[in-house]
């Protein structure tokens, strides 16, 4: 560690001459000169006792001065010393900030796998169930006349027969990694194609403003089409029909702390893109919360709380990250990271 050394005075040493030269002069003075002016008796060891009191004087003077130099050296140490600590004590904080964060990831992805596990093994029986249910329901349709009610009551079963396998092709779609075809695609053409799709299904009273820039990723494109559909549209279900969404692009810089919570080990640039909404937003539980499968806040019929799942699970295929911020009455920002090419 480098000490701080005050810079050399030469004050000190001229108070020490100028203070040695008077004790010489009060010597010779009373030595030679004090009794012929004065007529007063002096004795022999007088002018070495004034001599040798000045000199003791001097010697306390470069003692005192000396002292002062140690005790700037030393404050100046302390100083930098404490500077120091300060900033490995704020280094740390800042480590075990992300540490912390990553762990909560890790925790995270370990349990969407364990429920994504679970819920693979239930699609997948509930499934058979299904393809059961469906051969008997379209024998029985053929043992009816077409235009009786046993028949319509049975069609209706079909109908809901093929809601619970469209349920389950999404459980499926969330619970494993399908090892889809990537490429190098423009990301500011992807999102507007997906913006393409999407407004006409908007309603007209919500505004969409979006703010590209040149961007390539290696990804899928359909995948990526999936998550703008998923957060835009949760966005319009928060907004009650009714605000603004906007979606910004930009480039990440390297020192951004975002980057500090990935898990992936390898220095890349990421893009980002950001989706904001004027909605009710969440507060701190559901934030936590809202990756989870099968969790929701809407009404009973109107969710299946997989879309963000889904939206998760995509992200992370990418080997990107995505991030949430909200505040009750003060919408909601999702921020997703994709590594550029």
């Amino acid at each position: 560690m480098a000490f701080y050394t005050p810079k050399r005075t030469w004050l000190p040493y001229i108070l020490t001459a100028l203070f040695l030269c008077c004790s010489l002069l009060l010597w010779y003075l009373i030595d030679q000169e004090f009794a012929y002016y004065t007529g007063l008796p002096t004795q022999s060891y007088h002018p070495w006792l004034v001599l040798g009191l000045g000199l003791i004087i001097v010697f306390l003077i470069i003692i005192l001065f000396k002292m002062m130099n140690i005790s700037q050296q030393r404050a100046a140490s302390l100083d930098k010393m404490n500077e120091s600590l300060k900033n490995e004590i704020a280094e740390r904080i800042v480590a075990q900030e992300s540490q912390q964060k990553l762990e909560v990831a890790l925790l995270q992805g370990q349990k969407l796998q364990s429920i994504g596990t679970l819920a693979s093994g239930i699609a997948h029986d509930f499934n058979n169930i299904l393809y059961a249910v469906i051969g008997y329901v379209e024998m029985a349709r053929e043992d009816v006349a077409k235009d009786s009610v046993i028949y319509k009551n049975l069609g209706k079963v079909l109908e809901a027969t093929a809601r619970g396998q469209d349920l389950i092709a999404r459980i499926l779609a969330f619970s494993r990694r399908q090892h889809h075809h990537f490429e190098v695609i423009d990301l500011k053409t992807t999102i507007e194609a997906a913006l393409g799709l999407l407004r006409p299904t908007i309603p007209a009273s919500v505004m969409i403003q979006f703010a590209p820039i040149d961007a390539e990723v290696l990804g899928n494109q359909t995948q990526i089409h999936q998550v703008l559909v998923n957060i835009i549209n949760n966005a319009v279900d928060a907004m009650d029909g009714e605000g603004t969404i906007y979606i910004t692009m930009a480039p990440v810089p390297d020192n951004h702390p975002y980057l500090k919570q990935l898990t992936e080990g390898k220095a890349r640039k990421y893009c980002k893109i950001e989706i904001s909404d004027t909605g009710r937003g969440m507060d701190q539980h559901t934030m936590e919360r809202i990756f989870e499968p099968f969790f929701t806040t809407k009404e009973v019929g109107k969710g299946t709380g997989l879309g963000l799942s889904i939206v998760h699970t995509i992200v992370k295929e990418h080997e990107g990250e995505i991030f949430v911020d909200s505040q009750l009455g003060h919408g909601t920002k999702f921020t997703i990271l994709l590594p550029e090419q």
